[in-house]
C-alpha cells in the first residue's frame, strides 16, 4: 500500500506472499501507523461506482534482456478486476509461464479506479529482436485488443554493456553453459547385443534444481532402468563443467537401421530477478520494508534435447551357428559341477551350471545335456546376481548302470570377435550303487496260557428283533445348539480373517511398490515433521529447510509414485488440478518448494524464523489435504 499526494494504491499479489522484512521496532511502528492511516481514509471515503469501460494494456519490465535471463510480461486490464487470465502458449523463441495476478485499487480525490494485472514469466531461448503481441481476449461478449511490445534478446556480455546492469547469468550463450549429450557405446551392433548408454548433463556456473531422469525414443530397443546418477567435473575446450551422468544399457530387439533418441531432460533454472529502483520518499512512506528476500530469485522450466543417433543393427550370422545355440550374445565363461558324486539309484544329484561374463543375460538359457538316457530330469532353478547366472538342475539316476553324467554344451555368439563359440564341460563321473531291497517278516508268538472262557448271558449277546419299537427319545447332545460352540467358531473365523488380511497386506507391500510407497508415505512424513519441529525449536533454520524440502519431496513422490528427484509442482499439476481445492493446495506446494529452495541462497538471519514457521504450516496443510484424497 502506498500513500502519495492524496492517492492510495492497494496492491495484492496472487502467487508470492509478500512478507515485510522489518528491522527494528521503529520500522514496525511506522508500518502500523501507515496501515492505520490508510484504513481510516478508506473507511471515511465514499466509494463511487466502478466504471464499466475496460482498457487492455501490455507492458514488459524491461525491453532488453540477456539470453537465459528471465523477464516479466504484464497484461493489465484497467476498469475491472474480474477478467480471467488469458491462456498464453509458448511464443517463438520464448518459454512462458503464468506467475499469478496482481490487483490494484486507486483512490484519487474521491474517485476510485481498479485494475488487475496478470503476470507471465518469459525466458528467451535465442538472440534477436522479437515483437510480442498484440493480444486479444473476449470478456462478457466484448473483444479487447492490447498494444504490441518489442524486446531485444542479447548475449550475456552484450546485455551487460547495453544496460549497465549485472545479472547472475553472464555467459556468452546459454547453449554453452548447459547442454545435454547422449553417447551409446557404439552405433553398429548385433541383434541382442548389450551396449552401454550414457546421457550427460553439462552445467557451467548456473543454479539448477528439480533435475528429472532423461527420456528418449527407444522404438526397436529394450532399455534397462537408469541407475543412480554420477556427479563429477569435466573440462571441455578449456571450460570447467559440472557433469551429471545417467548410465544404463540397451539392446536391439530387431535388426535394420534404427533411430535412438532424441533424449529429453527437464529441469528448473534458478535466476536472480532484476530489481527496479523506484524513488523512495524515506521515513514513514519508505516502501523497502515490504521487500521479501525470497522474492529476489525465480525459477524457469528448461527442456534440453540431444540430436538423434542412427544405429545399424546386424542380424546374427547363419554361418557357423551351432545346433544347440539358443540366442546368447556376449562373452561368457561356463563352469559345471555335480554333487554328490556317489549316490544310490533313485537318489537325486544336483547339477550346478554357472555362467559368468559380460553380455545380454536375458538371452542366456540353460545349457543342454548331450543325453538324458537313464536319468529322470527336472526343470532347472534359475538365479541371477549381477553378471553371474546359475542353473541348478536335479537329475535322478534310475539304475546302477549309470557311470557318468553326460557332457554339457553352452554356445553363444561373441559380439567382440564376431563369431560363435561353444564351451563343453563333462562328462562328470559318478558312482551309483544298487538299492538294497528290504523284506518284512511276520513273527507269531505262541502263548502257553489258556484262553479264559466268558459265560454268555442270554439276551445280552443276542438281541431279538422287536415287532414294536416302543417309546423313542433323543439320545446324545447336539453340539450345534450350544451357545459357546458358536462363540468359539466365530472367534476362530475372526482370527483367521485377521491373519489372512495381514498376510495379504504384507504380500502386497512386498510385491506392489506403488501401494507400499503410498502406505508408508504418511508415517515417513510424520517423522519428517517431528524433525522439522525440533530443528525449528533449536533455530537451525538452514537444516530446517533442508529437512522440510526432503520431507515434501519424498511424501509427494511416495503418494504419486514418482521418483523423488522428479518431483516438481508441474509434475503433479494434472493430478491435483482436477480435485476440489486442488489449485489452492498446488499453490501452497509451489510456495513451499520455492521457499525451501531459495532459503539456500540467502544467509541465515533471525528474521527467517517467522517465514520458516509459515512454510512449516503450509507443509502440514498440504499433507492433511492429500491424506484425505483417495489415491
Amino acid at each position: 500500500m502506498h500513500l502519495i499526494a492524496g492517492k492510495i494504491n492497494i496492491e495484492s499479489k496472487g502467487t508470492i506472499q509478500r512478507v515485510p522484512v522489518i528491522k527494528g521496532l521503529n520500522s514496525l511502528l511506522n508500518t502500523l501507523r501507515t496501515l492505520l492511516f490508510a484504513l481510516s481514509i478508506l473507511s471515511f471515503t465514499p466509494l463511487p461506482l466502478f466504471a464499466d469501460d475496460i482498457r487492455f494494456e501490455v507492458t514488459l519490465d524491461r525491453n532488453r534482456v540477456a539470453l537465459g535471463q528471465g523477464m516479466q510480461l504484464n497484461l493489465t486490464f484497467h476498469g475491472s478486476q474480474d477478467v480471467p487470465a488469458p491462456d498464453l502458449k509458448d511464443k517463438e523463441g520464448f518459454q512462458m509461464r503464468y506467475s499469478g495476478p496482481s490487483t490494484r485499487v486507486s483512490i484519487v480525490n474521491g474517485r476510485v479506479s481498479r485494475s488487475v494485472t496478470h503476470m507471465y514469466t518469459m525466458l528467451p531461448e535465442k538472440t534477436g529482436t522479437f515483437k510480442i503481441g498484440p493480444f486479444s481476449i473476449t470478456y462478457k461478449g466484448k473483444t479487447y485488443t492490447s498494444n504490441p511490445v518489442t524486446v531485444e534478446v542479447l548475449s550475456g556480455s552484450s546485455a551487460q554493456r547495453g544496460s549497465g546492469q549485472r545479472d547472475t547469468l553472464t555467459s556468452e550463450d546459454l547453449g554453452d553453459r548447459m547442454f545435454l549429450v547422449m553417447e551409446p557405446g557404439k552405433d553398429k551392433i548385433y541383434l541382442n547385443e548389450t551396449v552401454p548408454l550414457t546421457i550427460k548433463l553439462y552445467i557451467s556456473n548456473l543454479s539448477v534444481r528439480d533435475i528429472q531422469y532423461p527420456d528418449f525414443n527407444r522404438e526397436g530397443f529394450s532399455v534397462r532402468e537408469f541407475g543412480e546418477p554420477r556427479q563429477y567435473q569435466e573440462t571441455l575446450q578449456g571450460k570447467r563443467y559440472d557433469v551429471i551422468e545417467f548410465g544404463t544399457e540397451f539392446f536391439a530387439v530387431q535388426d535394420g537401421d534404427l533411430v535412438l533418441g532424441p533424449a529429453l531432460l527437464e529441469c528448473n533454472l534458478v535466476v536472480k530477478k532484476q530489481r527496479r529502483r523506484t524513488p523512495s520518499f524515506g521515513g514513514f512512506f519508505d516502501d523497502d520494508i515490504f521487500e521479501d528476500f525470497f522474492g529476489r530469485y525465480q525459477t524457469y522450466p528448461i527442456q534440453l534435447k540431444t540430436p538423434e543417433i542412427y544405429m545399424t543393427v546386424k542380424p546374427l550370422p547363419h554361418e557357423g551357428r551351432p545346433k544347440n545355440f539358443k540366442g546368447a550374445t556376449g562373452d561368457f565363461k561356463f563352469h559345471l559341477e555335480a554333487v554328490p558324486a556317489e549316490v544310490k539309484a533313485g537318489d537325486p544329484i544336483t547339477l550346478k551350471m554357472t555362467i559368468k561374463g559380460k553380455g545380454n543375460f536375458n538371452t542366456v538359457t540353460p545349457p543342454v545335456l548331450k543325453s538324458t538316457e537313464g536319468f529322470k530330469v527336472y526343470e532347472p532353478q534359475i538365479k541371477q546376481e549381477g553378471n553371474v547366472k546359475t542353473f541348478e538342475q536335479i537329475l535322478i539316476p534310475e539304475t546302477e548302470k549309470i557311470k557318468a553324467i553326460p557332457e554339457v554344451k553352452f554356445s553363444f555368439f561373441d559380439t567382440d570377435k564376431e563369431k560363435y563359440r561353444t564351451i563343453t564341460r563333462g562328462p562328470i563321473p559318478v558312482k551309483v550303487q544298487k538299492t538294497k531291497q528290504e523284506t518284512i517278516k511276520l513273527i507269531e508268538s505262541k502263548s502257553t496260557e489258556p484262553v479264559p472262557v466268558v459265560k454268555e448271558i442270554l439276551g445280552r449277546d443276542i438281541i431279538y428283533i422287536k415287532s414294536n419299537p416302543g417309546h423313542l427319545r433323543e439320545m446324545g447332545f447336539l453340539l450345534y445348539k450350544n451357545f459357546w460352540f458358536w462363540v468359539v467358531q466365530t472367534a476362530a473365523l475372526f482370527i483367521f480373517l485377521t491373519f489372512l488380511t495381514l498376510h495379504k497386506r504384507r504380500e502386497r507391500l512386498r510385491t506392489d511398490s506403488r501401494y507400499a510407497r503410498n502406505f508408508m508415505a504418511h508415517g515417513k512424513a510424520r517423522e519428517g515433521i517431528k524433525a522439522g519441529k525440533r530443528l525449528l525449536k533449536e533455530k537451525k533454520v538452514g537444516e530446517f529447510y533442508d529437512s522440510l524440502f526432503k520431507t515434501i519431496r519424498e511424501y509427494l513422490g511416495d503418494k504419486f509414485h514418482i521418483p523423488p528427484g522428479g518431483i516438481t509442482p508441474d509434475s503433479i499439476k494434472g493430478i491435483l488440478s482436477e480435485k476440489e481445492g486442488g489449485e489452492k493446495i498446488l499453490t501452497k506446494i509451489k510456495e513451499v518448494f520455492l521457499e525451501c529452495d531459495l532459503a539456500r541462497y540467502t544467509p541465515e538471519e533471525e528474521e527467517k524464523i517467522h517465514k520458516a514457521e509459515e512454510t512449516f504450516k503450509k507443509l502440514k496443510e498440504v499433507i492433511d489435504y492429500i491424506e484425505k484424497l483417495k489415491i
